[in-house]
């Protein structure tokens, strides 16, 4: 074997391997294309839409403060137990 039957089965093995991991890079990105490329061809047609009719709003009475104060502590220890632990453990204080 002299150097350039060497040099052209380099390159072949090159190729396939670059055509095979091109191939691969298309197939993974294809199971987000075809997946919206369905739901865009079964959205429905303008002309088909039926327009619901608005139902008013009902407002409840606000809360007395005592309650609200309650709800936004808790709302505010449920945020602090979901964030990511930056500043160490999450502890109550008095």
């Amino acid at each position: 074997m002299d150097i350039v039957e060497a040099l052209v089965i380099t390159g072949l093995g090159v190729g396939v391997v670059f055509s095979g991991l091109i191939l691969t890079s298309l197939l993974i990105s294809s199971f987000t294309f075809f997946p919206s490329l369905i739901q865009w061809f079964k959205k429905p047609k303008p002309e088909a839409t039926v327009i619901a009719p608005v139902e008013t709003a009902v407002i409840s009475p606000p809360a007395d403060p005592e309650t609200a104060a309650v709800i936004a502590v808790l709302l505010e220890v449920e945020f602090r137990l979901k964030l990511p632990l930056l500043e160490g453990r999450f502890t109550f204080r008095k």
